[in-house]
């Protein structure tokens, strides 16, 4: 009778678990990838990302990032239907400080170069996460969709910096080599866990400054 209440107990702990995981994580990735399928079938049958676009003009969203709505500090990228607010300069070795701020978007790693200053630029955000986060707890899901040539648009303090995907890379969660390598150009790194839900790996989208004409 004990073995089995212990087997109950064991099996009820493990249910609890799973659905709490299923809850955290995977609503958020199928939430993500369903809005994704969704504006991409809008984009390559009637080129827009919002069914009211059909309609009203006004919906039609600037695939180029104009109508970003965060033009203060955001990142735009219009291929994975990322538009987000950026927290700058958090320390990506202080948990307290990088915790709280991908509650509120993605984060820039302090020590890391500003937007159009000609440096490295490294930006971080989550896949997902178990951590009960509504709103950005799966904002870096796509990133693993994008290819090279699509941009990304960086503001920072109302100025925007254009940049183009190089390529990509699945690393180790504790190499940081990449920081420490040496670019032609202006570059920008972002950085979220893989797979999604999970810390065993960091996939890394590299984009290249887009020369103003």
């Amino acid at each position: 009778m004990k073995y089995r209440t212990a087997l109950f107990g064991i099996a009820t702990v493990g249910i609890l678990t799973f659905f709490l995981w299923a809850v955290s994580v995977l609503i958020p990735v199928a939430f993500v990838e369903l809005r994704y399928q969704y504006q991409l079938m809008l984009r390559n049958a009637f080129h827009v990302t919002d069914i009211r676009g059909l309609i009203l003009p006004q919906f039609r969203l600037d695939l180029r990032g104009f109508t970003s709505r965060h033009t203060t500090n955001g990142i735009t990228i219009p291929a994975i239907n990322v538009d987000e607010p950026v927290i700058f300069n958090v320390d990506p070795n202080d948990s307290k400080a990088y915790t709280s701020a991908l509650k509120h978007g993605i984060a820039h790693a302090s020590s890391t170069a500003f937007p159009g200053t000609g440096g490295l630029g490294y930006y971080f955000a989550h896949s997902s996460t178990p951590a009960f986060i509504t709103q950005f707890n799966a904002v870096f899901y796509l990133l693993g969709k994008l290819k090279p040539g699509d941009e990304v648009y960086i503001w920072h303090e109302n100025k925007r910096t254009d940049y183009s995907v190089t390529r990509s890379a699945i690393t180790d969660p504790n190499d940081v080599s990449f920081l420490h390598d040496m670019y032609d150009a202006e570059t920008i790194v972002l950085q979220t866990c893989w797979p999604p839900g999970t810390t065993l790996r960091r996939f890394l989208v590299f984009a290249t400054r887009i020369p103003k004409k």
